[in-house]
Formats: C-alpha cells, structure tokens, sequence
C-alpha cells in the first residue's frame, strides 16, 4: 500500500513538474544615449512593445494592467500624432482657411499631450518591467514535508 501511495505521489510530482509555467527570463535594460534597449533571452530587443509575449508569460495582474495601460496610451499617442499630421496637412492645402494662432495652438496643444502621455506611458511600462523582472528574480524551490502518517504536502515558495 505504501508503495502505491509513494508511486501516486511521485506521478502527482512529475505531473505538477510538467504543469508549471515556463521560468521567466529577466529582461535587461541597455541605455544608450538617445536609445533604450533591451536584453532578453540573449537578444537586444528595440522596442518596448516587442517584450509584449515575456511580459504576459508571467501571469502577473499587476503586470498585465500596467502593460496594457502603457499599450493603450502608446496607442492613443499614435493616433494624437496621425491627428496632428492631417491636421497640418489639410491646412496646407487649404492656406488661409485657419488663422495662424489656431493653427500653432492645436499643434502645440496636440504635441504637449502627446508628451504628456509618453511620459505617464512609460511610467506604466516601467512599473510593469519592474515587477516582471522582481518575479524574474524570485527563487522558486520545491518544499516537501511529512506530517508523521498522515500523509505528505507539497508547496512551492518564492521571496517577494
């Protein structure tokens, strides 16, 4: 009977073993002077939005929203930036239909908030980084504990 319990608990070891989730990679950041880089995996990544998939890898909520809060605010500033080029471009083509005044005060209206929000987006990118690679860095092992003969328990634990 023993050995049957101890067989059972063995395949239940290996099963949650194939089960668990994929180890995270840390992820680097490369400043440079007017860049900012990554290093995952071995690889230099340009942009942010390209650490999307090690970034949701981790199963993390607070990482999870601050990523997508960064996602859409990156989002919302490309499309404050195509507003702002169609802006230019049809007063341009239509030259005194707009007084200069507006003209330069939508632009410049446009491009503060556009400044604004790539400064509060990378905020929630970096947040997001932070914990991701705080998760990274947790040491993961296996606890194993008899409780005299009542049976044996399994847990996993990680400093945070």
């Amino acid at each position: 009977m023993k050995i049957r319990s101890l067989l059972f608990f063995l395949l239940l070891a290996s099963g949650g073993a194939l089960a668990q989730e994929k180890k995270l990679i840390p992820i680097e950041e490369v400043q440079g002077v007017w860049t900012r880089r990554f290093m995952y995996d071995r690889q230099l990544v340009d942009h942010p939005l390209a650490l999307q998939i090690p970034l949701m890898e981790a199963r993390d909520p607070e990482v999870n929203v601050e990523f997508l809060k960064f996602k859409r605010q990156r989002k919302l500033s490309g499309w404050l930036a195509g507003f702002s080029t169609v802006f230019a471009f049809s007063t341009y083509l239509s030259k005194g239909s707009i007084s200069e005044g507006f003209y330069w005060s939508a632009v410049g209206g446009v491009a503060l908030a556009n400044v604004y929000i790539g400064a509060v987006s990378n905020r929630h990118f970096n947040k997001a980084l932070k914990r991701y690679n705080e998760l990274s860095k947790a040491q993961m092992g296996l606890k194993l504990s008899s409780s005299g003969q009542t049976g044996v328990s399994v847990g996993i634990t990680y400093p945070l």
